[in-house]
């Protein structure tokens, strides 16, 4: 097959990469689209297009790589076909099936592949940190996901087993607290089955563009009630209530296919992920960080929530700029935590309705 082209997101140090892949034979072109997974799953999802037109080729790519929050970066075929096979052998050291129709790239897996320069590639498919803040959020993040490839990647020695978790954990709440120059303490809270708070002192340095990770201090974990963690995570949440005519769901979609999409008994409950993972810079890092805008829509109404004023400010001129002849706004609301999930997984279809059980 003749390769076209390959894109990849730069975004590795969050653990999750989208990458597509275009093929043409004499017969049909062949899109590959691969959700790539480095905590311990390697091909996490694989779809295939034939012949597809542009606008489901687009909807496609948007659907996979919209949401991570990263630039696209155009690769070449060896490099390509090397991420393939890197993380498909994860898929068979971790025992994790293969997605999709795997007939299509399993002789990329087991076949050897042209070397290519990784140290070169893993920077291509990483951002560029910026500041040691960031580089302490992102550190902190590789750690929960045993991604020692990463970690070692940004380190001076080698790193082996941290002993942290058991299983695959997940990064709730990060503080970053700057000791000296060179020297910060990360306070965290995560979910390894159980919920657990923790502290790990860095000692970085900086030289030629990167940061580098010289020692690691880990203090023991302890755990932590569920109450102590829902305060920790506690957003003020902002919620406007519209009346939709029938036909906006479908226009809404049309226009918005990288939104992530999850389906409920009464509606279906669209996320959208901020353009960018700025919020990794900030001095406390939340997992819902990347999170913009969450949209309900059941078939009479849209609830429209958000964990910023200027957001939904922003949200709500949009909505009416662009969809005044199927919207109409009824309500807002100002919430102390959040309760858009709470209304969709409860199965109700009409905001007023939740609202006479809180």
């Amino acid at each position: 097959m003749k390769f076209l082209f390959a894109k990849v997101t730069n975004s590795r140090l969050m653990g999750t990469l989208g990458l597509r892949i275009a093929l043409k034979t004499d017969n049909y072109r062949l899109d590959q689209y691969f959700l790539l997974d480095a905590e311990k799953v390697g091909i996490a999802d694989y779809v295939s297009i034939k012949n597809g037109n542009n606008r489901y080729l687009y909807e496609e790519e948007e659907r996979l790589m919209g949401g991570l929050g990263a630039d696209r970066i155009y690769i070449n075929e060896k490099e390509a076909m090397y991420l393939i096979n890197h993380f498909g052998n994860k898929n068979l050291r971790y025992k994790k099936e293969l997605p999709g129709c795997k007939d299509e790239y399993i002789d990329i897996i087991k076949n050897k592949v042209d070397n290519v320069d990784y140290e070169k590639l893993f920077s291509k498919i990483s951002k560029t940190i910026e500041t040691p803040i960031e580089f302490i959020n992102y550190m902190t993040m590789r750690i929960m996901g045993s991604d020692y490839e990463a970690l070692n990647f940004y380190s001076n020695y080698y790193i082996e087993d941290i002993n942290i978790t058991d299983n695959e954990a997940i990064l709730l709440k990060n503080k970053v607290l700057s000791i000296n120059n060179n020297r910060y303490i990360s306070e965290f809270i995560f979910e390894d089955d159980i919920y657990y708070k923790s502290k790990i002192g860095f000692n970085i340095s900086y030289s030629k563009g990167y940061y580098k990770i010289e020692s690691i201090i880990y203090i023991d974990k302890e755990e932590v009630d569920f109450n102590i963690v829902s305060n920790e995570l506690r957003k003020t949440e902002y919620i406007s209530v519209y009346n939709i005519e029938n036909i906006f769901y479908e226009k809404f979609i049309y226009d918005n296919p990288g939104f992530m999409k999850s389906e409920f008994e009464y509606g279906v409950l669209l996320t959208e992920f901020k353009s960018n993972n700025n919020h990794v810079n900030d001095y406390v890092y939340y997992i819902s960080g990347d999170i913009n805008t969450i949209y309900y829509i059941s078939d009479t109404q849209l609830v429209v929530a958000t964990y910023d004023y200027n957001i939904e400010i922003k949200v709500g001129k949009i909505l009416e700029d662009k969809y005044k002849e199927y919207i109409n706004l009824t309500s807002k609301y100002e919430f102390e935590k959040s309760l858009i999930y709470e209304f969709a997984q409860m199965g109700y279809g009409n905001f007023y309705d939740f609202m006479k059980i809180l």
